[in-house]
């Protein structure tokens, strides 16, 4: 072999033999931070054990009289601790397992949690958080969060949240709601003067045959809202007693008892029919709902039948 040849091989060599030392130095490098990384994670992890350690009989107070779900969780979403009401709510087996909160997260509510958990980490807190759950025991339930952030000597180092099954109450508010619009349908719709107050006099709702037979020149919806203590003083231009209208109000509000059949004439030759109902809730007065039939043809027709009955008897 040339010494040329010679040469380039000890060259090549000694290059290799440099790259190996760089590559030994840069692997011991990380090997290194490695070790520091997890070091630091593993004395993250000691101290807020120590400080759940610490706080544990605090805790263990709050976790025996607290009734609603009570969970503390690492800033990963993995359980700390957790009360009984929480195992039951959350569908475990008992509050030691293992498991991290947000698989519990509807898949359809992600990018929500996402948000809000910047939020919590962020401002430290959350209130009102309404979010669909799965449980452990697969069940799709909406619960009601309140969390905050736990601080060690002004570190966050953990999560705490109070968490309520709010699935029921979330259903029958819909009926309710779905109840209401239907009944507010149907008196939009009667062919009777409809004007439902609350306790302070206070418009809650009325149809469009209330604002015809009292010549009100707006839709019910703007009179949401209003104010009728003196909506009596304002009509009584369109009855022929107006004093007698409004006394006669005065003393149905004064005694809150159910008023059915109240002839009233108006100056225009219509006759009108009024019921008042008071509402009680639990024995509390909530307001009153008033009804205004137009009964002019029916009146009329009653005196035709009367008088003509007269005229057979004179016969």
């Amino acid at each position: 072999m040339s010494q040329n040849k010679i040469d380039i091989l000890q060259r090549a060599l000694a290059r290799e033999k440099s790259a190996r030392k760089q590559a030994e130095k840069i692997l011991e490098s990380k090997a290194a931070e490695l070790y520091e990384a997890n070091r630091k994670l593993e004395k993250s992890y000691t101290e807020l054990e120590d400080l759940l350690n610490r706080t544990d009989s605090q805790l263990q107070g709050v976790f025996e009289n607290i009734v609603d779900a009570y969970v503390i969780m690492d800033l990963m979403g993995n359980i700390l601790k957790m009360n009984e009401p929480a195992v039951n709510l959350l569908g475990f087996k008992h509050s030691k397992e293992d498991f991290n909160l947000l698989e519990m997260v509807d898949p359809s509510e992600v990018n929500r949690v996402t948000s809000s958990f910047k939020t919590l980490l962020e401002e430290g807190s959350l209130t009102d958080f309404n979010i669909k759950i799965i449980t452990r025991k697969q069940e799709q339930k909406l619960v009601h969060i309140n969390a905050s952030i736990i601080y060690d000597k002004g570190q966050p180092v953990a999560a705490q949240g109070i968490v309520r099954d709010i699935t029921q109450a979330k259903k029958a508010e819909k009926q309710l709601i779905d109840s209401e619009n239907r009944l507010s349908t149907i008196i939009l719709n009667l062919d009777s003067g409809v004007l439902l107050e609350d306790e302070n006099r206070k418009i809650i709702l009325t149809n469009r045959k209330f604002c015809d037979l009292f010549k009100i020149p707006v839709s019910p919806a703007q009179l949401k809202g209003q104010d009728c203590s003196n909506a009596a003083q304002k009509n009584k231009i369109l009855f022929k007693n107006p004093d007698a209208f409004v006394s006669r109000i005065s003393d149905i509000l004064e005694n809150k008892k159910e008023v059915l059949g109240d002839e009233l004439l108006m100056v225009n030759g219509r006759i009108l029919e009024r019921d008042y109902v008071p509402i009680y809730e639990n024995s509390i007065y909530r307001g009153h709902l008033w009804t205004y039939r137009d009964v002019t043809l029916r009146r009329k027709y009653r005196k035709s039948l009367e008088h003509n009955a007269k005229n057979i008897e004179t016969l």
